[in-house]
């Protein structure tokens, strides 16, 4: 079986994606204290690139620290003293033909004490992976309810952050409303039961999510991909279902984003968002896909038979890969060489994740690399040639 669907173009805003695989955005704890790229970070990513991924998300991005994790190896795009590696970043990135985007966020939310209204997390038996069973019933406090000025104030952070990624040179942004993170709540019926501009009915409850688009795009231009990550079903009592995703899609689409990235789950129901089993996404990036023009990206693929057959049928554009390149960075490159059978196979155990949410920096229990990158040369960034640069 040929897998060549998986390594035709596909274009994204303005931009020509070389293949349809892309590697997802992979938290990692390995920024500086003060979320800096380190050598750590690129020599990561250049192995993701180098491995054959045609698009490239940059991790969990926080473009403020009011409501994220200073210090927590959590990459920050907030301070202008970021700028050199980010800029290294993207060219390390952009080295091998890849595009790369940055998931930016307005912050973690619920989880650090703030959120749309005070309702707090709730970690349920039967709400988490295999890996993760241990933070079952592990209740957090009630957040704070935020200010429409604080609110505001995050909006006009997000804008610096989105204009300080495109100076560093990378191709665009994500802007990250899924997995029940501060702008996912907002988001969701669940979490937010304001009765001002920002939350209560469907249309107030997009409020911030529009602002961040429409503001970014003013200040970015047409040129810069912006797209959206959305959980595709909450799967929490009273929480946004698959019919909502669609609606919001729809709306997103009208106002100019560039692609939907799925996900699936929150917080409180990792088990979909870090699922046991390949494909659980699928279906439901699928309804999304019937719903919209633009492209649909959707990650929990593994097996090259699956995300090809995926793209062949129509049902997603770009699939994108987490714990795959993890294991084997070069996944893109053995598939398209018809090597299935050297690549180095997830086994969905979700130990990365224990580590990352653990307080470690994540590692992978098949491939030891994962976190030494820096020590490899072949994982070094390459030398860029200066412009007019005698060969």
């Amino acid at each position: 079986m040929g897998y060549d669907e998986l390594f035709t173009p596909v274009r994204i805003g303005k931009k020509e994606i070389k293949n349809r695989i892309a590697f997802a955005p992979t938290g990692m704890g390995t920024a500086d204290r003060f979320g800096g790229v380190t050598d750590q970070v690129l020599c990561h990513y250049v192995a993701r690139a180098k491995g054959g991924s045609g698009l490239v998300f940059v991790e969990h991005t926080m473009s403020n620290y009011k409501f994220g994790l200073e210090g927590s190896g959590a990459l920050g795009f907030h301070r202008d003293r970021n700028l050199a590696g980010m800029y290294d970043l993207a060219n390390a990135i952009q080295a091998f033909d890849a595009v790369a985007v940055v998931q930016l966020s307005i912050g973690l939310g619920r989880e650090m004490g703030v959120g749309p209204s005070p309702i707090a997390p709730r970690y349920d038996a039967g709400s988490m992976p295999k890996a993760l069973k241990h933070f079952e019933g592990q209740n957090l406090p009630v957040p704070r309810e935020l200010t429409v000025e604080e609110i505001e104030e995050l909006e006009n952070l997000y804008v610096a952050s989105v204009l300080r990624t495109k100076v560093a040179g990378f191709d665009g942004i994500e802007i990250h409303g899924a997995h029940g993170y501060l702008l996912a709540s907002f988001l969701s019926p669940h979490a937010n039961q304001r009765t001002d501009q920002y939350g209560g009915s469907f249309d107030k409850r997009l409020t911030l999510a529009l602002n961040l688009l429409r503001k970014s795009r003013e200040a970015a231009g047409d040129d810069f991909i912006i797209g959206f990550r959305i959980s595709g079903d909450e799967h929490i009592p009273g929480g946004l279902t698959l019919a909502d995703c669609r609606n919001i899609a729809r709306i997103l689409e009208d106002e100019g984003i560039d692609y939907i990235h799925l996900s699936c789950g929150t917080l409180e129901s990792k088990k979909y968002l870090c699922p046991d089993k390949e494909g659980v996404i699928f279906p439901e990036a699928a309804a999304i896909k019937e719903a919209v023009r633009i492209p649909v990206i959707c990650p929990n693929f593994h097996t090259p038979e699956l995300a090809a057959n995926a793209v062949r049928e129509g049902k997603v554009d770009v699939v994108s890969l987490c714990r795959g390149l993890l294991a084997d960075p070069q996944w893109p490159i053995k598939v398209k060489e018809g090597r299935i059978d050297d690549i180095q196979k997830c086994l969905l155990c979700n130990s990365c994740l224990k580590h990352l949410f653990e307080g470690f920096h994540t590692r992978c229990v098949v491939n030891p690399d994962v976190g030494r990158e820096r020590f490899m040369p072949e994982y070094f960034p390459p030398a860029r040639k200066r412009r007019g640069a005698r060969h």
